[in-house]
């Protein structure tokens, strides 16, 4: 009875988990996460504030907005902006607005 109960349970998770991956909600809050840590080794990275992620489907990535921070010049209150590849795990950062190189 234990097995089924536990069976039935496992299953809920899984196709709940399924279902938040799909429906976008799971892929916004890692792909906000990987861009958070990214932000954490880049120099002034402390002084960012993650505002939203949206997708964009030209890209087939997400975007991260930051704002808050301090740019090269060292002006504050700039924004940038993070791009982060999900289709895969684990997540990458592959573009930044302020090393696009």
């Amino acid at each position: 009875m234990k097995k089924k109960l536990f069976a039935a349970a496992a299953g809920l998770l899984c196709a709940a988990l399924l279902l938040l991956w799909f429906c976008g909600f799971l892929p916004e809050k890692a792909a906000i996460r990987a861009a958070e840590k990214y932000m954490e080794n880049q120099l002034y990275g402390e002084f960012y504030k993650a505002e939203y992620a949206e997708y964009s489907p030209a890209h087939d990535s997400y975007f991260v907005y930051f704002s808050g921070g301090p740019n090269p010049s060292g002006e504050m209150g700039t924004t940038r902006h993070i791009g982060v590849y999900y289709r895969w795990l684990p997540f990458f950062v592959w573009y930044d607005s302020i090393n696009p190189g």
